[in-house]
């Protein structure tokens, strides 16, 4: 039996300080101990400080996972070593198959 596993896909192009208190009211409801969530960036064009204040603090009590990153918000990810807390995926079917996962522990700024 294949483990069900829940995406949430955000609708919001800004990922701020109102929109992630309204998404951690939902994912506190969630029951994200039994069944993976995942949430799919895809629509996402900017975040402030808020989003890696948000991402470091539900990844120390849970299993939360980020897809379809945009390549900015990637590199910034990567920058700040979240890859080693966060599992990131290119897409929805990597997710579910468990397969594929991002990762980018060597990445460096070239001038």
């Amino acid at each position: 039996m294949t483990e069900k596993k829940y995406v949430i896909d955000i609708k919001s192009k800004e990922l701020n300080f109102k929109s992630l208190a309204n998404l951690a009211i939902i994912l506190n409801k969630m029951d994200m101990d039994k069944r993976p969530v995942a949430l799919d960036l895809k629509e996402v064009e900017s975040v402030t400080e808020d989003f890696f204040t948000f991402i470091k603090n539900f990844s120390e009590t849970t299993k939360l996972t980020l897809l379809n990153i945009p390549s900015e918000l990637f590199a910034l990810l990567n920058l700040r070593r979240y890859d080693k807390n966060v599992k990131m995926f290119n897409n929805n079917l990597d997710f579910i198959q468990d397969k594929n996962e991002l990762i980018n522990r060597k990445f460096h700024v070239v001038k």
